[in-house]
C-alpha cells in the first residue's frame, strides 16, 4: 500500500518525545515536603534525566522550558515541595554540564534562567518566602558554579549577586537559610572572577554583606579554619578570599572605605572589642599592605560625621598599623589630624588632642631625623598659606613634632653643615610677618616652632654649632628687624623668638654674620628711639610742625605700648650684645648695655644666655619705661654709642682679627639683609597693609607712604629709589680711603685732567666729590641723602597731580621704567 506524503505517518512510527515523559516523571503525584531532603526515588528519575540529555544535547532548551513552566505553574499554587523539585532539578544538570565530557554547558539554561525579563533566579530571589528566596540563592550558586574561564557569564549574573547582596545583608542570622545560600552565591561569583584574575565588579556589596554576618563577638578566634556550614563562618572564610584582591593599594582603599562605612553606621566605633577583632579579621585578608591600613585610617580620623571619641579610636587602631614608611605615615597624619581636631565645632575636645599630639610625638619619633621631618612639615605648611583654623592647628602638630627632635639618635638631632630647611624657614617667617593681629595664636605658634628648629641647628658648644648659610642667616635677621617693627602685633613671645633667632645667626661665630650682627643692632637701636618720648621746647615744635603738617606718628597710637615695646628692644640689644661678647670674644661690649631697670619691662628676662618671656602680653610701669627711654636716649645717641661699639670691637675682638685696618670701613655700612625667598619685600606688606586695613599691624619700610594710598608702582619705585640712596651713601664711604690720594692730585694742579680722565673710571663718583670740594663745597652722605629725598618728594607727589586732558590713565609700566632709569643715572 502506498500512502500519500501529504499525510503525516502514525503515532508508532514518528521519533518519540522522550523529554516529555522523563521531565513530569521526575515530578512525584504528590508534592513533597519543601523542608525535607529530595527523595531518593527523585534522584534517580533526575539521573535518567541527564543521561538522556548527554545522548541529546539538542532537547536541553526543551527540558528547560518545562521546568520553568513547571516552577512558575507550582508557585502560583503555592506547591513549594515541586519547585524545590524543578529547581534541584535544574541543579543536578547544571551540575552535570560542568563536566568536561558532556555535551552541553550551563549556557544551554541560560534563557530561561537569567535572560528573560521574568527569568527563573530572578523570580525566586524575588519572592515574599524566604524559603523560595533560599533556592533562587541556591540555584544562582549552582549556576555560577558550573562556569568557567573559558565560557562565563560574569555580567550577566553580576545583578544577581548583588541582589544576593542585598539579601545577606538584611537577612543575617534571622534568616540563615537565606543568608548562607545568598553568601554561597557570593562565595562561587568571587571564586570566578578569581580564576578570570578580574576584580569582583560590586566589590562594595560583597563587603558590607560579609561585614554585616562576621562574628566579632570573638567566639571564634581569628587564626583558626571557619566553619563554612555557619553564617559567622562562611563570611569568615570569604574575607579571607578578598586577599588576592588586595594586591592594588587603590583597591585596598575601597575596602577600608566600605569598613568604614560599616562601623559609622550606628556607632559602632564606640563597641572596642568587636572593632579590634573586625580589624584583626581585616588585618588577615592585607597582611601585605600595611601602610594603605594606616594611610586610609588616617584619613577617616578627619571625616565628617564622627564624635571625638570615635576618632580618638580610628586614631588609636592606626597607630597600632606596623611601622613601615615612618616619613611618609608622619607626613600623612600631619595633613589628617589637625583635620580631626578642626572637623567641627564639638571636635576639639581634650581627649581627642592628646590623642592626636600623642600621634604626632609617636609618628615623628619614629622618623628620626630632623632634616627630613622638617621637610615634611614645610611640604604640609604649604597648604596652609593662608589663616584658617585647621592652619593653627597643623602648627601645633608641627611644634609637637619638632619638640621631640631632641630625643631623636644622635646622628639625627642637627641639620647637616648647620644649614636650616629653607622652605620650613620661609614659610614661618611669613606666617610672622604677614598674618595680622587676628592670628595671634599662630603667629606664636609659629614663633616657638622657628625657635624650635633653630635650637637644631645646634649651640656653639656643640662641633660646628649655629646657623652656617650665610644667606639663612641674613634672611633671619631681616625676619629680626621686620618683627621689630610690627610694633601693633609685638609681643614678648615675639621678642624672645628674635633673641632665638640672633642666637642661631651668631652661634657658628662667623666673622661675616657677627659684623651683620652688629651692623643690625644699630638698625634696633634707630628703631627704638622712634618711640621714645620727646623733651624740650625743640621737642614741642617739631611735634606741632608734624600735627600741622598731618604726618603719620610711629607706632600704634598708644604711647605706652610704643613705650613698652621700645623698652623690650633696649633689652633685645642688651642680649645681642651679650652674644656678640661671647661669641666674637669682645667682653668690652658689655659695658655698652643699656640700665633698665626691671620695672620698665616685667615681661621678659634673660636665662642662659637668651631672653624668654614671662607673660603673654607686654607688661611694665610705664613712668619706668618713660624714664629708661629718656636716660637711654639722653646719655647713648646713636651715632656715639655706635662709636663705642666700635672702640670695642677694636681691642682684640674675631672682628679686629679677621677685617684688620679695613674694621672701621665695614662696621660703618648700612645694614643689608637678604631677603629669603617667598618672605615678601617690605615694600609689599605695606600695599597689603594699604589694600587690607585689618593688616594695618603689619609694618614695613613703607607702611607710612603706602597707608597715603599711592599707587603700589609709585610706591616700589620709591622703595628702589631709597635703596639706590643707601647704595649711594655706602659708596661714598668706601671711598674715604681713595679721597686723601685725589686731594694730593689737586693739589697738584692736576683736577681738570683726573676728572676728565676718570669720570667714567671705577672712581669716578669720589673724583667728582673731590672736585666739588675743591670748589670751596663739601660733599657728605647727608647732602647725598637730601637730594635724593627731593626726588622722591617727587615722585610721592606724582599721583596728586592732575592727569591732561586725553589722559585717562596713570603713567604706565614704560613710562615708570623710563623714569627710573633716568633717576638712576641722575642719582648713580
Amino acid at each position: 500500500m502506498v500512502m500519500c506524503s501529504c499525510i503525516p505517518p502514525p503515532a508508532s512510527l514518528q521519533p518519540r518525545k522522550v523529554y516529555n515523559i522523563l521531565v513530569p516523571d521526575v515530578f512525584p503525584l504528590k508534592p513533597p515536603d519543601p523542608h525535607s531532603d529530595v527523595p531518593k526515588g527523585v534522584e534517580r528519575k533526575m539521573e535518567k534525566l541527564a543521561e538522556y540529555l548527554q545522548k541529546q544535547p539538542a532537547r536541553t532548551s526543551k527540558v528547560s522550558r518545562r521546568l520553568t513552566r513547571r516552577i512558575k505553574a507550582e508557585l502560583a499554587y503555592k506547591n513549594y515541595g515541586y519547585v524545590k523539585i524543578a529547581v534541584q532539578t535544574y541543579r543536578y544538570l547544571l551540575g552535570k554540564s560542568a563536566a568536561e565530557e558532556s555535551p552541553f554547558t550551563f549556557s544551554y539554561f541560560a534563557k530561561e534562567l537569567i535572560e528573560e525579563p521574568d527569568a527563573v533566579i530572578r523570580t525566586l530571589m524575588s519572592h515574599t518566602d524566604p524559603m523560595i528566596r533560599t533556592m533562587g540563592a541556591e540555584l544562582l550558586a549552582s549556576y555560577i558554579k558550573a562556569q568557567n574561564p573559558v565560557e562565563h557569564q560574569l555580567r550577566a549574573v553580576q545583578p544577581l549577586v548583588s541582589t544576593a547582596c542585598e539579601l545577606a545583608r538584611k537577612g543575617g542570622q534571622l534568616q540563615a537559610a537565606q543568608t548562607l545560600a545568598c553568601l554561597r552565591a557570593v562565595a562561587e561569583f568571587m571564586g570566578l572572577c578569581f580564576e578570570l584574575k578580574t576584580l569582583p565588579p560590586n566589590l562594595e556589596e560583597i563587603e558590607a554583606a560579609v561585614l554585616q554576618n562576621l562574628d566579632t563577638s570573638g567566639a571564634s578566634p581569628v587564626n583558626t579554619t571557619p566553619d563554612e556550614a555557619t553564617v559567622p563562618g562562611l563570611a569568615h572564610s570569604l574575607l579571607l578570599n578578598f586577599k588576592p584582591f588586595l594586591q592594588d593599594i587603590s583597591t585596598v582603599y575601597r575596602v577600608m572605605e566600605t569598613l568604614f562605612r560599616h562601623l559609622d553606621e550606628n556607632g559602632r566605633w564606640q563597641q572596642t572589642d568587636s572593632v579590634q577583632r573586625l580589624m584583626a579579621l581585616v588585618q588577615s585578608s592585607c597582611s601585605e599592605q600595611p601602610f594603605p591600613l594606616f594611610t586610609a585610617l588616617m584619613r577617616h580620623s578627619s571625616a565628617p560625621g564622627l564624635g571625638p571619641d570615635e576618632r580618638v579610636v580610628v586614631i588609636n587602631l592606626a597607630l597600632q598599623q606596623p611601622s613601615v614608611y615612618s616619613l611618609s605615615a608622619f607626613s600623612m597624619a600631619l595633613q589628617e589630624l589637625p583635620r580631626a581636631l578642626t572637623a567641627d565645632a564639638n571636635a576639639a575636645t581634650t581627649a581627642l588632642h592628646n590623642a592626636v599630639m600623642g600621634a604626632v610625638r609617636k609618628l615623628a619619633q619614629e622618623v628620626g631625623d630632623a632634616g627630613q621631618m622638617c621637610e615634611a612639615i614645610s611640604s604640609v605648611l604649604r597648604q596652609h598659606a593662608t589663616p584658617s583654623k585647621t592652619a593653627q592647628a597643623c602648627l601645633e602638630c608641627a611644634l609637637t613634632a619638632v619638640l621631640v627632635i631632641p630625643s631623636f639618635p644622635e646622628a639625627g638631632r642637627t641639620f647637616p653643615g648647620g644649614h636650616a630647611p629653607a622652605q620650613l624657614l620661609q614659610q614661618l617667617a611669613a606666617i610672622i610677618t604677614v598674618w595680622g593681629s587676628a592670628e595671634a595664636e599662630s603667629r606664636a605658634t609659629a614663633c616657638a616652632l622657628l625657635g624650635a628648629v633653630l635650637t637644631a641647628c645646634g649651640s656653639a658648644g656643640v662641633g660646628a654649632g649655629g646657623l652656617r648659610d650665610e644667606k639663612q642667616a641674613l634672611g633671619l635677621m631681616d625676619l629680626v628687624l621686620q618683627m621689630a617693627r610690627n610694633v601693633s602685633l609685638g609681643t614678648p613671645a615675639d621678642v624672645a623668638t628674635m633673641s632665638r633667632v640672633l642666637i642661631a645667626c651668631l652661634d657658628s661665630k662667623q666673622p661675616e654674620l657677627l659684623l651683620h650682627g652688629v651692623r643690625l643692632s644699630k638698625v634696633l637701636l634707630a628703631e627704638a628711639y622712634k618711640y621714645a618720648p620727646t623733651v624740650g621746647a625743640a621737642a614741642a615744635v617739631e611735634r606741632a610742625a608734624k600735627d600741622a603738617a598731618d604726618v603719620e606718628r610711629p607706632g600704634t597710637g598708644d604711647e605706652e605700648s610704643d613705650r613698652l615695646w621700645a623698652v623690650s628692644l633696649l633689652l633685645l640689644i642688651n642680649n645681642l650684645l651679650s652674644t656678640l661678647a661671647s661669641r666674637g670674644n669682645c667682653p668690652h661690649l658689655l659695658p655698652l648695655r643699656f640700665t633698665i631697670p626691671a620695672e620698665a619691662c616685667a615681661s621678659l628676662k634673660e636665662e642662659n644666655g637668651a631672653l624668654v618671656s614671662t607673660s603673654v602680653l607686654l607688661q611694665g610701669d610705664a613712668r619706668f619705661a618713660e624714664a629708661s627711654l629718656k636716660g637711654v636716649q639722653a646719655e647713648w645717641p646713636v651715632s656715639h654709642w655706635y662709636g663705642k661699639v666700635l672702640d670695642a670691637l677694636c681691642k682684640g675682638s674675631l672682628l679686629q682679627t679677621h677685617y684688620m685696618h679695613n674694621l672701621q670701613n665695614v662696621v660703618f655700612e648700612p645694614f643689608a639683609a637678604y631677603s629669603m625667598p617667598g618672605l615678601p619685600a617690605a615694600q609689599t606688606l605695606a600695599v597689603q597693609a594699604s589694600l587690607n586695613p585689618s593688616a594695618a599691624g603689619v609694618q614695613g619700610a613703607g607702611a607710612v607712604a603706602a597707608s597715603s594710598g599711592r599707587d603700589p608702582a609709585i610706591q616700589h619705585l620709591s622703595s628702589k629709589l631709597e635703596a639706590m640712596a643707601r647704595n649711594r651713601v655706602a659708596s661714598i664711604k668706601r671711598e674715604r680711603l681713595n679721597l686723601q690720594h685725589v686731594m694730593d692730585l689737586l693739589g697738584d694742579g692736576e683736577v681738570e685732567e683726573a676728572a676728565a680722565g676718570q669720570a667714567k673710571g671705577p672712581n669716578g663718583a669720589a673724583v667728582a666729590a673731590a672736585a666739588a670740594a675743591a670748589n670751596g663745597s663739601s660733599v657728605s652722605s647727608h647732602e647725598v641723602k637730601l637730594s635724593v629725598a627731593d626726588v622722591l618728594s617727587a615722585v610721592a607727589t606724582f599721583n596728586d597731580k592732575p592727569l591732561p586732558a586725553d589722559v585717562s590713565a596713570g603713567p604706565g609700566p614704560l613710562e615708570l621704567a623710563d623714569l627710573a632709569q633716568r633717576l638712576e643715572a641722575v642719582t648713580g
